[in-house]
């Protein structure tokens, strides 16, 4: 489904890094972290790495960026492969961030929060990934791990897990 309002491109580690970080430190301060130190160097490092490879070989990181009509960054998702449990050998996809910009409406986070769960579940079927992961470090989840659970995920606690063959099933806006 087209939608006039924004639109979803790769992140390009030219364009869209610095925007990254910016939205990305408001919300990792809002939050209050007291047990690590964010770095938003380090954090731009990775995020340039991961754009810059992405460019090359899109099967191994996916990052993609959310823009308004006006070019304004409303949001980011990234996610990662080869995560593995210590009881089984299936590859997982792990959401490394679903980040929206959080002055946005609460029905428009949740559209965004939607649209990044449709990328995660096409990007791992692409790439023959069979389980999805997705978290959240938030101190309120419960909203986040709702939506997840409306779109098939067993949730326990702030992990989210889906088969994705299960999760195309219930592909919303992609």
């Amino acid at each position: 489904m087209e939608n006039e309002r924004w639109s979803w491109t790769l992140a390009h580690p030219l364009y869209d890094i610095d925007d990254i970080v910016e939205l990305g430190q408001i919300l990792l301060k809002a939050e209050g972290n007291t047990v690590l130190n964010t770095d938003p160097q380090v954090f731009r490092h990775q995020l340039t790495v991961c754009a810059t490879n992405q460019l090359f070989d899109k099967r191994r990181e996916f990052l993609a960026v959310c823009r308004d009509k006006d070019n304004k960054l409303m949001g980011y998702c990234w996610f990662d492969r080869g995560g593995y449990t210590t009881y089984s050998t299936e590859e997982i996809s792990n959401a490394k961030f679903h980040h929206v910009d959080l002055t946005l409406s609460t029905r428009t986070r949740v559209r965004l929060i939607n649209e990044m769960i449709d990328q995660h579940i096409l990007w791992a079927s692409n790439n023959s990934i069979p389980i999805i992961c997705s978290t959240s470090i938030r101190s309120e989840h419960d909203g986040f791990m709702r939506i997840h659970t409306k779109r098939g995920f067993v949730v326990n606690g702030s992990y989210g897990w889906i088969r994705t063959e299960e999760g195309l099933k219930g592909i919303k806006y992609v």
